[in-house]
C-alpha cells in the first residue's frame, strides 16, 4: 500500500473542482450567448457575464498556482 501526500490530494481535489467550474463556464456562457444572440443581437450585454466569471475562475486558478490558499499566508 502507497501512502499518497497531502499535497497530490489537494490537487487532485483542486483539479476536479477547476474542470467542472469551468465546464459550467463553458456551457453557461454558451447558453447566455445564444440568448443574447437571439433576443437582443445588436446590445452584446453577455460579455460582461463572460469577463467577470472568467476573471473569478483566473483569479483561483492563480491562488492555486502560487499557494495562496495556505491558512498561514492569510495570517497578518
Amino acid at each position: 500500500m502507497e501512502i499518497i501526500p497531502a499535497d497530490t490530494d489537494k490537487r487532485r481535489v483542486f483539479a476536479r473542482r477547476f474542470s467542472r467550474r469551468v465546464t459550467t463556464y463553458f456551457a453557461v456562457c454558451a447558453f447566455l450567448a445564444f440568448v443574447n444572440w437571439y433576443t437582443t443581437p445588436h446590445h452584446w450585454w453577455v460579455v460582461w457575464v463572460i469577463a467577470g466569471w472568467g476573471l473569478s475562475i483566473l483569479l483561483s486558478l492563480v491562488h492555486y498556482l502560487f499557494g495562496w490558499d495556505d491558512d498561514e499566508s492569510c495570517k497578518h
